[in-house]
């Protein structure tokens, strides 16, 4: 079921992409960052969220198209800000065209997602709160962005604003993706509380996981080792080290390595090697495991409150795939 919905998502962004083609300058970095691939969860997860909630997937497929216009364009524009040189092993669209370009397309791809979903939204009960759930998800994944950007000015941000920001972040999209998915197919309130919830728990605990993963980091797709690290991420781990090592049986060593993440904004390459050493002698490496093994469990719980069906098992399956990824 998997591979045949990405292989459906891939046609339909490809008839998709083929609307729109002039202006060659606008539209030509929009296909190159498409061509790169991708592995398409957000619709795939509004396709099984759609037939979860007892409807017709081929309804959700134009909003499944939107929802991943939405998530590209975050990642454009992330790029951007980030100052990020490669993506999925390729240049970045401001690295490879120039900077006004891709603030430009990645702009234009909200008025394409926009366009998509209308085609969706009209074919559900409730067009209006197809609408809602999408801008609800635009405005919050900005939100979210903007948290992370000024934590890199604070000193003070707590376990609670990071869980804040990763939710809004990162997990909102795939909620959102659910979401669209149930309000197409006309569900009932249990199946959208269920599916969102689901969503939303295992959004929270893939940006643990993938904050986790940036430690090894992936060098074939640009990703120094550490790369949080060296750039002042306040991720998880580096906020519970900072309370640990306020502990009077810190460790001098430990106190001095976080204080410096915050003192100087981030670490030098050298630190890196120090900082994942630290982090496993204190046991957050551990501790992070745990929390994202709890978060999950408790995340699939509200899965498997739905009805047993071969989309239920699906979105268990990719859920599954997306916590056991390595890079």
């Amino acid at each position: 079921m998997l591979a045949s919905y990405t292989e459906q998502i891939d046609q339909a962004l490809t008839d998709c992409l083929a609307e729109f083609t002039t202006p060659a300058e606008l539209y030509q970095p929009v296909q190159y960052l498409f061509e790169a691939g991708g592995k398409r969860v957000r619709p795939i997860i509004c396709l099984l969220a759609c037939e979860a909630g007892g409807g017709n997937p081929a309804n959700a497929m134009s909003a499944a198209i939107a929802v991943e216009l939405l998530h590209t364009f975050t990642l454009m524009h992330d790029d951007i800000m980030d100052r990020s040189p490669m993506r999925r092993g390729r240049p970045t669209v401001h690295v490879k065209y120039n900077e006004n370009t891709a603030i430009l397309s990645g702009d234009v791809m909200i008025g394409m997602a926009m366009r998509m979903l209308e085609r969706s939204a009209e074919l559900a009960p409730q067009p209006i709160r197809v609408i809602q759930a999408f801008t609800t998800g635009l405005i919050e994944v900005c939100e979210g962005q903007s948290m992370d950007m000024t934590f890199m000015e604070r000193h003070d941000v707590t376990v609670d604003e990071y869980f804040t920001m990763i939710d809004k972040k990162t997990a909102k999209l795939l909620e959102m993706s659910a979401a669209i998915g149930v309000l197409i197919a006309g569900g009932s309130d249990a199946h959208l509380h269920h599916l969102t919830t689901f969503m939303r728990e295992i959004g929270i605990a893939f940006q643990m996981q993938d904050d986790l993963l940036d430690l090894a980091g992936s060098p074939a797709f640009g990703k120094a080792p550490g790369g949080d690290l060296l750039e002042g991420k306040r991720t998880w781990m580096v906020l519970r080290m900072r309370d640990l090592c306020q502990m009077p049986s810190a460790q001098t060593g430990h106190r001095t390595l976080i204080e410096s993440f915050f003192a100087k904004n981030g670490l030098v390459p050298d630190q890196v090697p120090a900082m994942t050493a630290a982090l496993t002698e204190i046991g957050v490496l551990a501790e992070a495991e745990q929390k994202i093994r709890s978060i999950t469990e408790e995340a699939f719980q509200h899965l498997y409150q739905l009805p047993a069906s071969p989309a239920r098992e699906a979105l268990a399956t990719l859920a599954h795939r997306l916590m056991s990824r390595t890079n």
